[in-house]
């Protein structure tokens, strides 16, 4: 069974997936990428797909197809081995683009803020300022 979370991360869906890229269990994926019109980008996280066929490929090249159509980059990122393998078998590797390690880091890391609370949701305090600086970065010895 697929399983997937959808992250809006300013004008990108990350879609981080899980479990068989097969036929049956892709419907429900490419229904819900296709409701991403508004985006100028999606990503699919496929770093916990398990397994992969003949249909789940061809999920993604139709994927692509609408990407490309609507005008939206598509991008995977997190390939598992046997993800790669079948691309590479299919001579598909080529057609998709792949997010570099820093493209990765930066969604990861707008989508880990995104799961934080912020500091007014949890009662934190801002840092006391003078003059516009943080008085925890002021140095040692410094005049006001």
């Amino acid at each position: 069974m697929l399983s997937f979370s959808v992250h809006k991360l300013g004008d990108t869906a990350l879609f981080r997936c899980a479990g068989r890229f097969v036929s049956g269990d892709i419907e429900s994926l490419r229904d819900a990428i296709r409701t991403q019109w508004r985006a100028r980008a999606v990503v699919l996280d496929l770093a916990e797909i398990g397994t992969i066929d003949a249909a789940g490929l061809g999920a993604l090249v139709s994927l692509r197809t609408w990407a490309q159509a609507s005008g939206i980059a598509f991008k995977m990122m997190n390939l598992t081995p046997r993800v790669e393998e079948m691309l590479e078998l299919t001579n598909l590797r080529a057609a998709f683009e792949v997010c570099s390690a820093a493209e990765m880091l930066d969604l990861l890391g707008r989508a880990i803020e995104q799961t934080r609370p912020s500091k007014e949701a949890i009662g934190m305090p801002e840092p006391l300022t003078k003059n516009g600086i943080a008085l925890s970065e002021r140095r040692s010895g410094s005049r006001n």
